[in-house]
């Protein structure tokens, strides 16, 4: 063993804990040896530590230096000189084993005292920090920061296929973490023949990634506010989840969930009906023919029945005559109308069948005047009939369910423009997904249904496929201190979240998130996460967040958190064999995301 990367003598072990003393002539902050510049250890290096045929390996936390007023000559102490008396140590913390080029992590042996300490050599801090056997299936990320020659390769498999976290504040470089490691994934696998098994959806609140990825990707670019914004292609499965409904429309537990409910079992018996007109003109016939015997009833739903008929035809404008038309004689018990063929009482119940109800249905019903039989028109359909139905039949109260149609009425346009219904949705392979024009309310349904939609699918049909969710600011759908929303909504939300993380590695589904705010997100997806890139963050909730819920950060790492430059990351996890500072290599500029801050100078200056 080279003795001039001998750099001390250990004088205390203390379990994991060693200290080293340094040898007086190798205080210095660079060596030269053999006309090469070599940079001594400091704290963050490694030093290695021979023991039989193995190297114990450990890495510097901190060094100070103590005072040693007597000195051994000739087995005789005497006084020394105060430039003798100042010993450096270095406290090291022992990482593992470097045995046959192969490091092995854990405590696996312990120095001795007196037991001499090297400097490692490139080879062996190369093969500390090969993370990954295989460099052919491994991504880059960027350079090491104590070793700024070396680059940081980690095993593809033990990072994608396992829940990441990138967390750190704006501006500290977290979203070109985000686009560095997938298009590093992209540009290595795309083209290999399995690749087609793999789908990737991003999240993206602030459309800053757009632009970034992989040419053949499909963005939808979402919007609430016009119609000319994207919408995302989606099974009619997605009309008949009363959950997403009830959480759309605000429907309250106790009497709106159960119409809901009732309401989409309607809707998939109209799906199955042979002859799906003919089938709704029946229906409104049983309708119709039950106000002979309440009239008024009649009177109270005239405006829903108008609706539904301007909602089914073409032209509905016949039939809205004829309701608007009617009026109730004798105290409000017969039904009176003028017509073209002048008055027509209803004085028994054929005569009412015959001269109003027919008489409505025979001038809509016209072959060529129906609509296109869309899924969302069928489902209105549904939600407005047995609305109708039900209050004719005394199952409801007007006034307890009538709200939840007011607000079916103003979400359902923002519904039709952002999800696009079909038998059978293509499956892009990266789809980034832009909420930037999509409004507050919105903002948490809709990553809520594209990732539950998506999951459901990946869970029912499984076959060996991945399914790889990234969601960008995170904080924003997986927030445990909202207030904005009910307490039902807030925990089915997180639930959802929840469930995909806990039990989604099982059906070869994957969560990333990025977030600035890990204090906000539960702490339940915070700690079932695998990796880690961690960049600055100042604020001490967040800090704490990070160091109650990541179990394989040391101390020494914890504590650079508020202080790391941008662009650098404290990467850990499973993947990792310890916690590793890491430069982030930036992307070429048409590749990163729209996230820079903005020159103001420049701005400034240019007219």
């Amino acid at each position: 063993m080279n003795d001039f990367y001998k750099i001390g003598q250990v004088i205390e072990v203390r379990g994991q804990k060693i200290c080293i003393r340094v040898f007086e002539n190798k205080n210095s902050n660079i060596l030269i040896y053999q006309g090469n510049v070599i940079k001594n250890v400091s704290v963050g290096s490694f030093v290695k530590i021979p023991k039989g045929f193995s190297n114990i390996i450990g890495r510097i936390e901190g060094e100070y230096i103590q005072e040693n007023k007597s000195i051994c000559e000739n087995n005789k102490l005497r006084f020394s000189k105060e430039s003798e008396t100042i010993d450096r140590i270095i406290e090291v913390s022992i990482m593992g084993v470097l045995n046959d080029g192969r490091f092995q992590r854990g405590l696996i042996d312990i120095p001795l005292v007196f037991s001499d300490a090297y400097m490692l050599t490139d080879t062996e801090v190369q093969k500390i920090f090969e993370f990954s056997a295989d460099l052919s299936t491994s991504v880059c990320i960027g350079s090491i920061n104590d070793y700024k020659e070396e680059k940081l390769f980690i095993s593809a498999n033990s990072l994608f296929a396992s829940h990441i976290g990138i967390f750190g504040n704006t501006g500290s470089g977290k979203s070109n973490t985000l686009a560095k490691i997938y298009t590093e994934c992209f540009q290595r696998f795309k083209g290999m023949p399995g690749f087609a098994k793999s789908i990737f959806l991003l999240i993206d609140f602030n459309g800053e990634y757009t632009h970034a990825f992989d040419d053949s990707k499909q963005v939808y670019r979402l919007s609430t506010r016009v119609d000319t914004g994207d919408s995302i292609p989606i099974h009619r499965s997605f009309l008949e989840d009363v959950e997403l409904w009830s959480i759309i429309c605000e429907a309250t537990e106790k009497t709106q969930k159960p119409f809901l409910s009732k309401s989409i079992d309607l809707y998939r018996h109209l799906r199955e009906a042979g002859n799906l007109m003919a089938y709704i003109r029946g229906m409104l016939k049983n309708l119709l023919l039950r106000y002979y015997d309440d009239p008024q009833m009649f009177l109270r739903q005239l405006t829903g029945l108008r609706t539904i008929l301007a909602l089914l035809f073409v032209d509905a404008e016949p039939g809205i005559k004829i309701l608007n038309s009617i009026q109730l004689r004798a105290q409000g018990t017969k039904f009176y109308r003028t017509s073209s063929e002048g008055e027509c009482w209803a004085n028994n119940s054929d005569e009412y069948e015959q001269q109003f109800v027919s008489a409505i249905l025979d001038s809509v019903f016209i072959p060529g005047n129906y609509k296109d039989t869309d899924e969302y028109l069928i489902f209105e359909y549904a939600l407005r009939y047995k609305y109708l139905d039900s209050l004719c039949s005394q199952y409801i109260n007007e006034e307890h369910v009538g709200p939840l149609i007011s607000r079916f009425e103003n979400r359902v346009k923002r519904v039709k423009r952002l999800f696009r219904i079909c038998e059978n949705p293509p499956s892009d392979w990266l789809a980034i997904y832009s909420l930037v024009d999509v409004n507050v309310e919105f903002k948490k349904i809709v990553p809520l249904i594209i990732c539950k939609y998506f999951y459901e699918r990946q869970r029912q049909n499984f076959n060996g496929r991945s399914l790889h969710i990234i969601i960008d600011e995170a904080h924003n759908v997986l927030s445990t201190t909202s207030e904005r929303e009910s307490q039902t909504w807030k925990d089915y939300r997180l639930e959802t979240f929840e469930e995909i993380i806990k039990e989604g590695r099982k059906f070869g589904t994957f969560l990333t998130i990025s977030s600035q705010r890990p204090s906000d997100i539960s702490e339940t997806i915070i700690s079932q996460l695998h990796n880690y890139f961690i960049h600055r963050l100042v604020n001490n909730e967040d800090i704490r967040a990070i160091g109650k819920a990541v179990a394989f950060i040391d101390n020494t790492s914890y504590e650079m958190i508020s202080v790391l430059p941008q662009g650098a990351c404290i990467f850990t996890g499973v993947a990792s064999n310890f916690p590793v500072l890491v430069q982030v290599d930036l992307l070429p500029k048409q590749q990163q995301p729209q996230s820079t801050t903005v020159n103001l100078t420049e701005l400034w200056k240019n007219s």
